[in-house]
């Protein structure tokens, strides 16, 4: 019940949305070009380079110790995003590299913003998410972001997941044993290679973490203790086993990763030595899809990243046909699928859960962008909601060593305004990054890199001092002209920050953090 049957294919050259855009729009900036196909314009490679979640107001300090402690090698401790907000990271090694250092790129990250459009909302929508896969919301004391909860109920909102390899999974299943970290083992199979079907076994480590699912997966065998060998569970039928699969073989998974660099050195968190643990590797990110969306290729989303970045789309289609999966994957991310997952079965939990949270995220994005402020009359893409702050971030030096970078700006905002999609651009030295509300419970960031003109396009960088989460915005707001947000005494250790100013401050990061 858990096979899959390919229902079709579509390579993006060919997108229904590229025969109604197959120009780029004329850009206002005086080296544009006119008229040129998007192929041109467009990068030629393009990288998933972060994939972001929000996290609970406060929450910040307890999930930094988890990261480090359960899932990944911490990025880069936890910084101020301006004033009270923050983000956190854990890094991840991949066979390719973004534009920059994979020690910058590659990374998993938090952002904690008690002050930003829609933090109560997103807040209460973790609460539920934890309710319904951990039975708390609660953690246990004195151990970080552990969750009071030795069970995890499999359902809908588990779909929403990240996926990592690793070589040996012996280590992660002692560490999560070992402190009763609520989360489920499961198994699966990949063929041994390309031309030996034997079968290989996979333990799955599933880590609920907030509203989302962390997963760590390798060969069983690595594991160690034989005695928990047994609670590895096939996954069920009403889990849509197929989906969970990895895409290749065991060899080409061994191969791939032992070619791959680390992109830092994993410091153990109580001892500060090195921690032995393998660097876990992307695979796959995964996207919950209730029964009230389609996942044909003329979606807006799947139309858009297949027009602008060059993804391929297929669909796939379990033979109880309970389960759908649209993968989008690029020539230039070999290994790595994002898979939009339909799991309608009858026995899956919270799927009417799931549909009501999609339906949130769209009431919430309609205000955001459509909504006449009663507060300013800033344009729509200054605005910013906290579920912008769960997104896949993909990047690319678009064409001409980014000449072009102002042309693609031009053209994508476009088919996004065509298309009513609401969106926020912010900027970073010469990149524009738009981040998207595509509908569902993940949006996308667009990182267009390098050389764009942001004067007059943008809202500069993110500023979360302010509900719209930009440096503009504060500076209007603030009547300052600063090209950086503020932070916090605690969070800055440059100089920026006067002594006399910080004096009263204590030098305790949970003073400040929240």
């Amino acid at each position: 019940a858990g096979a899959f049957a390919v229902a079709g294919s579509r390579m993006g050259s060919e997108s229904s949305s590229r025969s109604k855009l197959n120009a780029a729009t004329p850009s206002a900036h005086p080296h544009a070009s006119s008229h040129l196909p998007l192929d041109e314009i467009t990068a030629s490679s393009w990288y998933i380079y972060k994939i972001t979640a929000s996290i609970r107001p406060g929450k910040d300090l307890l999930l930094m110790d988890f990261v480090n402690r359960y899932l990944l090698p911490d990025a880069f401790g936890m910084e101020s995003v301006g004033c009270n907000s923050t983000h956190l990271g854990g890094d991840y090694k991949v066979n390719f590299t973004a534009t920059g250092s994979s020690s910058t790129n590659n990374q998993i990250h938090w952002v904690n913003g008690p002050i930003l459009n829609g933090a109560s909302v997103a807040a209460e929508w973790v609460k539920k998410i934890l309710m319904a896969t951990v039975g708390t919301t609660e953690s246990r004391e004195g151990m970080g972001l552990v969750y009071d909860s030795d069970t995890v109920t499999s359902n809908a909102f588990m779909h929403n997941k990240v996926q990592f390899y690793v070589p040996d999974l012996d280590g992660f299943a002692k560490k999560l044993d070992t402190a009763g970290v609520a989360h489920l083992k499961r198994k699966s199979t990949v063929a041994s290679s390309s031309s030996d079907s034997t079968p290989v076994e996979l333990g799955h480590l599933s880590i609920p973490v907030e509203a989302k699912t962390y997963e760590i997966v390798g060969p069983l065998a690595s594991v160690s203790d034989a005695e928990t060998l047994g609670a590895y569970d096939e996954w069920s039928a009403y889990e849509c086993p197929s989906c969970h699969k990895l895409a290749d073989d065991f060899e080409t998974l061994q191969e791939r990763y032992f070619v791959t660099d680390n992109t830092t050195t994993w410091k153990d968190s109580d001892t500060g030595e090195v921690d032995g643990r393998p660097q876990p590797m992307l695979v796959s990110v995964h996207v919950a899809v209730s029964s009230s969306q389609t996942l044909d290729d003329m979606r807006v989303d799947f139309a858009h990243l297949q027009d602008y970045t060059r993804a391929k789309w297929v669909l796939s289609t379990s033979h109880d046909a309970t389960c759908k999966v649209a993968s989008l994957s690029w020539e230039s991310m070999p290994g790595v699928v994002i898979k939009y997952v339909q799991n309608n079965h009858d026995d899956l939990p919270s799927k009417d859960l799931l549909t009501e949270y999609e339906e949130v995220w769209a009431d919430e994005y309609e205000k955001t962008f459509y909504s006449e402020s009663k507060d300013h009359a800033l344009p729509s893409s200054a605005n910013w909601h906290h579920f912008l702050d769960t997104h896949i971030g993909i990047t690319g030096t678009q064409g001409d060593d980014g000449g072009y970078c102002d042309d693609v700006f031009s053209a994508l905002s476009q088919g996004l305004r065509n298309d009513a999609v609401g969106y926020a651009t912010r900027d970073e030295s010469d990149e524009i990054h738009l981040y998207v509300g595509y509908k569902g419970t993940t949006a996308w960031e667009y990182n267009l890199a390098t050389g764009c003109s942001t004067d007059s396009i943008s809202f500069g960088d993110i500023c979360g001092c302010v509900a719209e989460n930009a440096v503009n915005v504060y500076n209007r707001r603030m009547d300052t002209d600063v090209d950086s947000c503020p932070k916090p005494c605690w969070a800055t250790d440059d100089g920026t920050r006067d002594d006399d100013e910080c004096d009263d401050d204590s030098s305790s990061v949970y003073a400040h953090a929240h």
